[in-house]
């Protein structure tokens, strides 16, 4: 470790102090035994910073850390130092590669008892490393920030779009992760996170050339298959544990992921009104608490509670979840449009969901409050919609704000936890808009910007369900 470096703050500068840690996520935290220290930071690589009363600041930047060495580097930089060499990130940027593009899928929430589990991928030119290693290259994704924190540096990073970068976080409902098994659930949702990315990626993706990283957690034969797929196109599809670690695509889409987990954390804490609920961790002390106060009062556990751990099946004395096996590609979609998923292809609902023997599922009606108008045996078709479509686009006619409202309802609404895509320059003063965005800071949905202003063109390309509005509710086309 480091020696103590010790420096006087003026006090004209000690909010700028602050804020160059709050701006990065750090909480200031007090120390409840000192009354001299202002405020003390901690970064996940144990580099510490001191802010005393009296303006005396005692940094401590341990060797190794990224982050703590960026930290004391700006700093000193605010008090007037000469600037110290910047830390080379973990995951560096890349040069004399042979690929022009660069893309990295993770996931959060898998291990927490309440929030879902989201995806997150990034896909960014070659050209565009420098800039996204300066933001993300350094940051340690597995903790250390508060949820406002990565809600900022998730914004940082979704602003690179204007320069090419591709974002995407798909999440992953409760529902379906209460009920199937978990890695099989995974690789699903990958394979379609995949697609949705080759459906977003620009024109001469082929002609530079892909190589995609994704974090192996203990991927079964529906991504293999999707490897061999990608190989005979030219494109690089690798599976690698703890692929943020080393990589920059992934690392950034870690903290795509964190982001969207932080926004769904804040947003259901708002709508809570008997909390705290704590970090959403099975063993931090707030959670626990929230949720036996829960249990004692009955009734159905909020939508973001994952009601399959056994945190909270021991609440009510129950056995634990038994999960069942997650259906093959081939009993949810035809089989022409599962090997074209596995080829990347964003195209998988263009057949319809298959239901039994019956006609592939094309289209559907939704009403509040009545819920889905659906023939019998369709309940595993809607359990996996949001996850074999590309998303979901707002079609002509739109639904009125009342209706739009009902369907951006964390509980109950149809639109809860899809992925929803918009128009390249969204008007801020649309009141659907306005909506969209509110369910999207709030966690409800992941709302993304598309290249295409025609929202039927939009669902095409990217394989989206076509949602308008129909009598008392809304008509989704599956393959519009």
């Amino acid at each position: 470790m480091n020696r103590p470096t010790t420096r006087k703050t003026p006090p004209g500068k000690r909010a700028d102090l602050e804020r160059v840690f709050t701006a990065r996520g750090h909480a200031l935290t007090k120390n409840p035994k000192n009354k001299y220290i202002a405020f003390e930071v901690r970064t996940d690589g144990r580099s510490i910073f001191t802010l005393y009363t009296s303006g005396k600041l005692v940094s401590t930047a341990r060797e190794g850390d990224a982050e703590g060495l960026l930290l004391e580097a700006s700093v000193g930089e605010l008090l007037g130092e000469a600037p110290a060499r910047a830390p080379t990130p973990v995951a560096a940027p890349r040069t004399g590669a042979a690929v022009g593009y660069f893309a990295g899928a993770d996931e959060t929430g898998t291990g927490e008892v309440l929030g879902t589990t989201i995806l997150g991928l990034a896909l960014l030119p070659i050209e565009l490393q420098g800039e996204v290693a300066r933001l993300v290259g350094h940051v340690e994704t597995k903790s250390g920030r508060t949820d406002g924190g990565w809600e900022r540096l998730g914004e940082q990073l979704a602003a690179l779009r204007a320069q090419g970068l591709i974002v995407i976080a798909r999440p992953v409902s409760n529902h379906l992760f209460d009920r199937y098994s978990k890695n099989a659930l995974l690789d699903a949702a990958y394979l379609r996170l995949l697609a949705d990315a080759l459906a977003a990626a620009p024109d001469d993706l082929d002609e530079r050339g892909l190589e995609c990283i994704v974090d192996d957690y203990g991927v079964g034969a529906v991504l293999h298959d999707a490897q061999r797929a990608w190989a005979q196109r030219g494109r690089r599809l690798r599976l690698e544990t703890k692929a943020d670690r080393d990589h920059l695509a992934a690392r950034a889409a870690s903290v795509h992921a964190r982001a969207a987990r932080a926004r769904e954390m804040v947003g259901a804490r708002h709508e809570v009104h008997d909390g705290p609920i704590g970090t959403g961790n099975a063993g931090h002390r707030e959670t626990r608490a929230w949720l036996r106060q829960r249990a004692k009062l009955g009734g159905a556990w909020p939508s973001f509670v994952k009601t399959s751990f056994r945190t909270v099946s021991e609440l009510h004395s129950l056995e634990p979840v038994t999960k069942a096996r997650t259906p093959r590609l081939e009993q949810l979609i035809p089989e022409s449009a599962a090997i074209a998923l596995r080829n990347g292809e964003a195209g998988a609902l263009r057949e319809g969901m298959l239901v039994g023997a019956a006609q592939p599922l094309k289209r559907l009606t939704w009403t509040p409050g009545k819920g889905f108008d659906a023939p019998a045996g369709a309940a595993r078709a809607l359990d996996f919609l949001p996850q074999l479509a590309g998303g979901l686009v707002i079609g002509e006619p739109a639904p009125s704000l009342e209706l739009l409202d009902a369907v951006l309802q964390r509980d109950g609404g149809l639109a809860a936890y899809w992925r929803v895509l918009a128009g390249p320059e969204p008007d801020a003063d649309d009141p659907a808009q306005l909506a969209l965005a509110h369910a999207h800071r709030a966690g409800i949905i992941q709302w993304e910007p598309c290249a295409q202003r025609d929202p039927v063109k939009r669902a095409r390309r990217h394989g989206a369900v076509l949602l308008r509005a129909s009598g008392d509710g809304v008509e989704l086309l599956l393959a519009p």
